[in-house]
This record gives C-alpha cells, structure tokens and sequence, in this order.
C-alpha cells in the first residue's frame, strides 16, 4: 500500500494553484468498495469526482504539472490524513482538454486500483466516436462502410458522417479470439444506431470480471462549446 502525506499551503491565490486546463473523469464500473465522489489530489488541492457509468460529471481543474491522483484518504490515531494513490495520471503539457478512463481492477504490486488513460479531448470532433481498446486482444469495428482495427491500448477516432447532420449506419463490434496461429473474430454484437452531429460519443472494450469475457460501454460525451469573446472596440 503506498501512503502519501501533505502538509497542505495555507493562502495560495487560486491562480497560482489551477493552469486553466480541464479533466474529466469516466470509469468503465464503480467497485462497491470505494467512495464515490472519489477523493481527488491535484498537487495539494483535494476534491472530489463522482463516477458514472453512462455520462460525464463535472470537470476538475489542472495545475501547471498536470498529474492527477485519485485516493483512498487514511487517518491516523491523531487524525491526519494519508493518501492513499488508486489511480496516478498525467495530462501532457499542452493538452487543455482531457479525459481520464479508468478500469477497476485488483489492487496490484503499486497498491493502485484503477488502470488510466488519458485522451486528448482536441482530436474528439462533433459527430464523430471514439473507441477505446482497454483489453489484451484486437477489437474489429465496422461503422457503415469504414471498418478498423485498434490495437490493445488503443484508440480510433471515427467520423462516419462526413458532411451530414445526422444518419443510420449499420454497426458491428468484434473481439479477436486467439486460436491456432491465425486467430478467429468474434462477433459482440450488429445493430443499426443513428449518429447526430449535435453528440459525440465514446465506446471503451474492457474486460468485464462478471462475464469473464470483452465487453464495451458507450458514453455520451458533450463539452460546452466556448461563448464567443466580444469583440475590442
């Protein structure tokens, strides 16, 4: 278990503490066994995230070193708190947007809880979907007629609907089953879905432990598009 403790600055001006950049937080599940709000330090500023499953809470902001660290907080006998890290994330310098997706797991050699990635929120368009491949083995998407294959770790961005405001497109989701020295796809599931220019949104392939087999979520994702400055006379 890795405990951390901070003797916290007293009268530090707001815009000292924050860079003005953003992160949002989305778990793939919630364990039972945490609280939610999770408890968040960003450099010595705790706050506090609620996790959802199907949306988005609210942003938390950065500062200049962009690490991120949900914790478990510990008091001792006298009351001072501890820290314990269950997730350690870095939004890379030049990054103003971000999102965190974290994966439950069991605590490992770290002590830590969650597995994290970080997305950069500027190459997320409007209308467009964003997959997330957070299991050890190929997922194959077919989106109308784009189809992809994304890499364990990885991710795909796809804009299905070029020009249009909205449409239908048949959807196919597939997970590479190894078998032999070729492999053999395995279908997840094939259905229509209607796609609007006016949404984004994310699907994340995880290992579900309930199931023991890939499984994904989708996640609607909007951001409020920034009011337009008044123009200097």
């Amino acid at each position: 278990m890795l405990l951390c403790q901070f003797t916290f600055a007293q009268n530090t001006p707001v815009a000292e503490k924050f860079s003005g950049r953003k992160v949002w937080l989305v778990s793939t599940s919630i364990p039972k066994d945490l609280e939610n709000p999770l408890p968040i330090l960003i450099g010595e500023e705790l706050m506090e995230a609620r996790l959802y499953l199907r949306s988005i809470g609210s942003p938390i902001p950065l500062d200049s070193t962009g690490i991120v660290r949900g914790v478990k907080v510990i008091k001792d006998d006298d009351g001072k708190a501890a820290y314990q890290n269950l997730f350690v994330s870095k939004v890379p310098e030049g990054v103003s947007q971000a999102l965190i997706i974290l994966v439950p797991q069991a605590e490992d050699a770290d002590g830590l809880r969650f597995k994290s990635k970080v997305i950069d929120l500027s190459k997320f368009k409007k209308g467009g979907y964003l997959y997330v491949n957070l299991v050890p083995t190929k997922i194959g998407v077919t989106l109308g007629d784009l189809k992809t294959v994304i890499a364990p770790g990885k991710m795909e961005f796809i804009n299905p609907l070029g020009n249009k405001d909205k449409d239908v497109k048949h959807v196919q989701f597939f997970y590479n089953s190894p078998k032999g020295d070729k492999g053999e796809w395995k279908l997840m599931t094939s259905g229509k879905m209607a796609i609007y220019k006016s949404r984004r949104e994310i699907c994340v392939f995880f290992y579900n432990e309930q199931i023991e087999n890939v499984d994904f979520r989708g996640i609607p994702f909007m951001i409020p598009e920034p009011r337009p400055q008044p123009k200097k006379p």
